[in-house]
């Protein structure tokens, strides 16, 4: 019983043989006390001890040992005092304990047998040429120490890889990722960028990351050049299989007298300005992030138990139509009371609400909030449009569908009384399923408006596909005056565009009457901004309207 335990436990397959034969000649010894069988015995332990002393394990050979003696001390036994053989037996059993120091032994074996092989992995890896992280936090500490904080570090990412993982395999990957990093190290020969080792000036920090150091001490502004260097040159298409890939790629960077606690400040201070704007390219650290960060953690810790009825406020600003000067419709503006940081516009929380898990939530409250006030316009006889901003992917989701067309009938709502806002960038990546909700909220009766034209880039091919109510103009395009001509040309051929198609174009951000008479000239629809009027909380919607409609007359 005691040998099949330790056969269970052993992992060395000739350790399990050598028990095999030992318990073998045991149980012969058992039923046949025949000398020669111990002659069989003392091979059987010299090969056991061996075998101890190849797997280095001082435990087991210290058990193997005490088992030898205890065998030399019965068979001496046997032939000087002629006691029965089978006293030898318990030699065996003190054998048995040995085994249970084997496991842990192979345990140590086999690591220290994989040991090479990861080694050979990390060799053979495209990225093995770089330096790593360790490299780079050595070198950081050093050149701080002997020379002045006049540096920056640069934390390269590159982006766009996890469809060729997908579809060209991971090995395909990592070899896009070895080019993309060689194109980064030939553009790093400046000798204003720190050598982290001979001829290595870029580190890989792990996944899509890279960073190097930029002594500012000549010029200032190399490492601005770099990034954009960088930055072009990873635009150039990859050929990688047969197929052609592009690779994006961002930048952020910090002031190497920010490191307050050591080189891991710097490093989570680059990762914070790559993590809060995500949608630019070139970001700077600045000390406003880490507090926009804490900021954020309180909201989210708020937004767990929030009560959207009693935090959260509808606003309105009014949309004027530019021939007659009325009413178009009235945009709801989200606000959050927020206890402690005062009335907070949307822009402010809405990437807390959908990393929360809130937005579709949110979005329902809206929707009936607007459907009350619509109601409650229509009743009051004057019965002006509102408009309901979505800010994400939850306007196509079929529950969301399925709930405007309840309150519309519960709210007995006509076709035009609400209308939904989205953003450009959703509206322009419409899939079929996206197409089909949108359609279904326009025979719900609800018109739709894409906010956001001049915010992020659009294909110039994918405008006239924009077959929709309304279009708001962002006031970027209409901020600067000095050259209208230049302005004119550039927007003034969209409007007209969207004129054929019959959509109406709206320009937010009017604030003077120069950019009112600007855009009237550029057969605009419709203008909103601070010119007609700051957002206003819905509360006292009723009487600012009547207000309103009595200046008119």
């Amino acid at each position: 019983m005691a040998m099949i335990a330790t056969l269970l436990v052993v992992k060395s397959n000739s350790i399990k043989f050598s028990y095999l034969c030992i318990a073998l000649i045991g149980f012969a010894i058992l039923s046949n006390e025949t000398p020669w069988l111990a002659i069989l015995l003392t091979f059987g332990f010299c090969f056991y001890l061996w075998q101890a002393f190849e797997h280095n394990n001082w435990a087991m050979i210290m058990v193997s040992a005490a088992a030898g003696l205890l065998f030399v001390l019965m068979l001496s036994a046997y032939f000087l005092l002629h006691i029965p053989l089978f006293w030898v037996v318990l030699a065996i059993l003190l054998l048995t304990l040995a085994g249970f120091f084997n496991d842990n032994a192979a345990i140590k074996n086999q690591r220290i047998e994989n040991t090479p092989e990861q080694e050979t992995f990390i060799d053979n890896s495209p990225l093995a040429a770089f330096s790593n992280i360790s490299k780079l936090r050595k070198k950081v500490d050093e050149w701080c120490i002997n020379k002045p904080l006049n540096a920056v570090l640069v934390i390269i990412r590159l982006e766009g890889f996890e469809q060729v993982n997908q579809h060209l395999g991971r090995n395909f990957g990592d070899l896009l990722l070895a080019q993309s990093a060689n194109r980064i190290k030939a553009l790093l020969e400046s000798d204003e960028v720190v050598n982290l080792a001979p001829q290595e000036k870029l580190a890989h920090l792990g996944g899509l990351n890279f960073a190097f150091i930029c002594d500012l001490a000549n010029q200032k502004h190399i490492h601005e050049q770099l990034i954009q260097k960088i930055l072009d040159a990873t635009l150039k298409p990859f050929n990688v299989a047969n197929c052609t890939v592009e690779v994006k790629a961002r930048a952020s960077y910090v002031d190497c007298t920010e490191q307050n606690n050591g080189f891991d400040s710097l490093i989570s201070f680059a990762y914070l300005a790559l993590d809060s704007y995500p949608d630019r390219q070139v970001i700077a650290y600045r000390k406003q992030m880490m507090v926009e960060q804490l900021e954020q953690q309180a909201r989210l810790k708020e937004l767990a138990n929030i009560d959207f009825s009693s935090e959260f406020e509808l606003y309105f600003q009014p949309i004027i139509c530019n021939e007659n000067g009325k009413i178009e419709f009235l945009e709801l503006l989200l606000r959050w009371q927020h206890p402690k940081q005062g009335i907070l516009s949307a822009n402010r929380f809405i990437d807390d609400i959908k990393i929360a898990g809130l937005a579709f939530q949110l979005a329902t409250f809206v929707m009936e909030r607007a459907a009350e006030l619509a109601m409650a316009l229509r009743m009051e006889g004057m019965a002006i449009p509102l408009s309901v901003n979505v800010f994400g992917p939850e306007m196509l989701n079929e529950e969301f569908v399925e709930f405007v067309d309840n309150i519309t009938k519960d709210h007995q709502l006509e076709t035009g009384d609400l209308i939904v806002e989205c953003p450009l960038h959703i509206f322009t990546n419409l899939d079929s399923k996206g197409k089909a909700m949108i359609a279904r909220l326009n025979n719900i009766g609800l018109k739709i408006c894409v906010d956001g034209l001049g915010d992020n880039p659009v294909l110039l091919s994918k405008l006239p596909s924009l077959a929709v109510e309304y279009i708001k103009v962002a006031p970027s395009l209409t901020a600067d005056f000095s050259n209208q001509n230049t302005i004119r040309s550039l927007i003034g051929g969209m409007v007209e565009m969207h004129n054929q198609q019959k959509t109406k174009v709206i320009f937010e951000g009017i604030e003077t009457l120069e950019q009112l008479r600007f855009i009237k000239s550029l057969n605009a629809y419709a203008a909103q901004g601070y010119y007609f009027g700051h957002p206003l909380s819905s509360v006292g919607l009723m009487s600012w309207l009547k207000q309103w409609l009595l200046a008119q007359r």
